[in-house]
C-alpha cells in the first residue's frame, strides 16, 4: 500500500515537472524550413531595445518563426541570447527555452522563446 501511494506521488510529481529547454516542436520541424543557425543570422538585425510581444513573429525564415508565449515580453537583445542558448542546446530547427534561462530552466514560471513551424509566417528575415 505504501509503495503505490508514493509511486502515485511520484507520478504526479513528475508530470507537473515542465519541459525547460528542449528541441520540441511540429511534426513539420525540417520541412520547408530554414534551420535555426539562419534564424539566428536574422536576428543579428534586431533592434536590442524593441519590445517583443506574445504571440508575435520576430524573425522567420520558410515556415520556421520564433515567438514568444506566456511572457511580459522582452526586448531583442534577450530574443538574440535565448536564440543562441537553443543552437548551444543543440536544436537545428524547433525548440523552446525560458526566457529566463539558464539561471531558471522552468517555462512555466515566465514564459518561453519558441521556435516552431507555422503555417502563415508574417515575414521572412526580420519582422
Amino acid at each position: 500500500m505504501h509503495i503505490t501511494a508514493i509511486l502515485a506521488t511520484a507520478l504526479t510529481a513528475a508530470s507537473t515537472v515542465s519541459a525547460g529547454i528542449n528541441c520540441k516542436g511540429s511534426a513539420l520541424c525540417g520541412q520547408g524550413t530554414e534551420p535555426l543557425t539562419n534564424l539566428i543570422n536574422y536576428a543579428g538585425g534586431l533592434n536590442d531595445d524593441r519590445w517583443y510581444q506574445n504571440g508575435q513573429h520576430i524573425v522567420c525564415g520558410g515556415s520556421l518563426c520564433a515567438f514568444l508565449q506566456n511572457t511580459g515580453g522582452l526586448p531583442g537583445r534577450n530574443i538574440k541570447s535565448l536564440l543562441g542558448d537553443l543552437r548551444d542546446h543543440g536544436c537545428k530547427y524547433c525548440g523552446s527555452v525560458p526566457v529566463f534561462f539558464p539561471s531558471d530552466n522552468n517555462d512555466g514560471d515566465h514564459g518561453i522563446l519558441t521556435v516552431n513551424y507555422v503555417s502563415n509566417p508574417n515575414c521572412q528575415g526580420v519582422c
